[in-house]
């Protein structure tokens, strides 16, 4: 059957979608792509605070997708991307006013340096035949998105700010699509994930969403905050030959220079991080100025999630069972040159420079991990976890006990555990275990890599469970609210460590990676203060 125009009409003007089916079931899907949401910050304004987007006269073509914002794409071993990027997607199962729908909001991962928002990846058409509005979108990444030199004119996070403004949007338009702007869920994985929770934390973003899906991030990963944003500017405006004065000399100096050569020389200084510290890029959120405007992030977000303001909305959050393996085949070698000193492993958040302790804390690792066996193809197994640990689940798990104790609302933990060769990420990283991203191929259909599940088979059961169970959550809070597929109830966190194991058959279980966490948990305890007692 022919795709079919569809004309919507929005407070922006009108926009001509396209009506299609679905790729599992086969349900209409309505898709208006590449709606701008803000103004294009281009050229000399290319890192500035963006402003809601203007309104435009007669139909807009929204029957494809606009360019995402500038990165390296590993894929393709090149720079992609545009400097007029801030645009979103909306997918809708019926576009009328009344229907109301539950809406979920997808943010793209990929360490704040990397990704897009396009159905390469993440196409709607599985949540869109649960009944949901999805909506997808581009925000500025890298140093772009990212810089903070510290000054008081708001020119900071400016790619979470991105979120913030179309997260607006949609409170003020998504009636238009069907959906209700009471009902939106904001889902992120990676960075998307610590984005999510970002905004739990932020006053900007308060009031713009109800519910919270946290997949494999967190504020507290290594990668999800810069604790040197200054001097990483800095060092990016020396690799650009840029004569360093002053800050403020910096930054304009900077807005003359092409986004697509930023980033070339943002990858050029990588080799300066410790990637086994769980430093994964040069830019990333961190705290600015208290200018008393713009401002997203006016605190360390640890004392924030300890002492300030935490939207009170139900949570879902977890990781996958082997989230590095994407890793460990690369890390192997490196790691056998360690010879047993693994303090490499310490992220510098913790800020430890007594070489004893730093000795002693290296021992506990190399007894934890491997209890003093040798690092080879025999224990890739432990190296996995230590480097998953390390990157992503300690940030992810400690800070889903915090927040099962800090709000009232649930939060419901989870372990994916399902490994199949059905996994998009992991067929680009040739991994063989339920790695990082692995969850993502259930709940997105990939142009490129086909995931559509064979009707019948294990792959297309655990699709639907997970779908319902997500689902579930984005219409009523309770993952497992309509029991149709699923007949297990998914118990929330609590004091008794619930999570479900999401493997060949779902099963509640206690407490993930019991004594890895325990030991994080003690690495972090200044860090944690009184909540180190949830762990003892």
């Amino acid at each position: 059957m022919a795709d079919e125009k569809v004309l919507l009409n929005t407070d922006q003007g009108s926009l001509q979608g396209i009506k299609t089916t679905s790729v599992y079931h086969g349900v209409p899907m309505f898709s208006f792509l590449g709606i701008p949401y803000a103004k294009p910050n281009i050229g000399k304004n290319k890192f500035q605070i963006s402003e809601a987007a203007d309104s435009w006269t007669g139909p807009r073509d929204a029957t494809k997708f606009k360019s995402s914002c500038v990165f390296y794409c590993m894929i393709k071993n090149e720079i992609v991307g545009d400097e007029d990027c801030l645009y979103l997607n909306v997918y809708t199962p019926d576009p009328s006013t009344d229907a109301k729908k539950a809406v979920i909001v997808f943010i793209h991962g990929g360490g704040y340096d990397t990704g897009s928002a396009d159905d390469q990846f993440y196409g709607a058409d599985f949540f869109i035949e649960k009944d949901i509005v999805v909506v997808t979108l581009e925000y500025r990444l890298g140093a772009v998105g990212f810089i903070n030199v510290g000054s008081d004119d708001g020119v900071a996070n400016a790619g979470l700010k991105d979120q913030v403004l179309a997260l607006k949007w949609i409170q003020n338009n998504i009636i238009n699509f069907g959906g209700c702007p009471d009902r939106v869920t904001i889902l992120g994985h990676n960075a998307g994930a610590s984005s999510v929770q970002y905004h739990m934390l932020s006053p900007m973003s308060q009031g713009l969403f109800k519910s919270a899906i946290i997949q494999s991030g967190s504020f507290a990963c290594p990668w999800a905050i810069s604790l040197t944003p200054k001097d990483d500017a800095l060092m990016l405006a020396t690799k650009l030959g840029i004569t360093v004065k002053n800050t403020e000399d910096v930054m304009n100096k900077l807005k003359d220079i092409s986004t697509k050569d930023i980033v070339k020389a943002t990858m050029e200084l990588m080799p300066t991080k410790n990637i086994f510290a769980g430093e994964m890029n040069i830019f990333a959120p961190s705290v600015e100025i208290n200018s008393g405007q713009n401002v997203f992030l006016s605190n360390n977000p640890w004392e924030i999630f300890k002492y300030g303001d935490v939207a009170d909305v139900p949570v879902i959050i977890g990781v996958t069972a082997q989230e590095a393996g994407i890793f460990t085949d690369v890390s192997l070698p490196i790691i056998q040159q360690l010879k047993s000193n693994y303090s490499i492993f310490i992220p510098k958040i913790i800020n430890i420079t007594d070489s004893k302790k730093i000795n002693d804390i290296s021992d506990s690792i190399e007894k934890l991990y491997f209890n003093s066996r040798p690092v080879n193809q025999d224990t890739k197994n432990e190296i996995t976890n230590l480097l998953s640990d390390v990157i992503f689940n300690h940030g992810t798990l400690l800070t889903a006990r915090m927040l099962s104790s800090r709000i009232t609302s649930p939060v419901y933990e989870y372990l994916f555990n399902y490994n199949t060769t059905f996994g998009f990420i992991k067929n680009i990283f040739k991994s063989t275990s339920s790695v990082h991203g692995d969850e993502l191929s259930y709940q997105f259909y990939s142009n490129i890599f086909n995931n559509k599940p064979v009707s019948g088979s294990p792959v297309a059961k655990k699709t639907d469970e997970i779908l319902e169970l997500w689902a579930n959550f984005a219409k009523e809070g309770d993952p497992s609210a309509k029991m149709d597929i699923v007949k297990l109830k998914w118990e929330p966190l609590g004091n008794d460590e619930n999570y479900l194991d999401i493997g060949e058959n779902l099963s509640m279980e206690k407490s993930i990676f019991k004594e890895r966490m325990k030991f994080w948990a003690g690495l972090y305890k200044n860090l944690l203060g009184d909540y180190s007692k949830l762990f003892e």
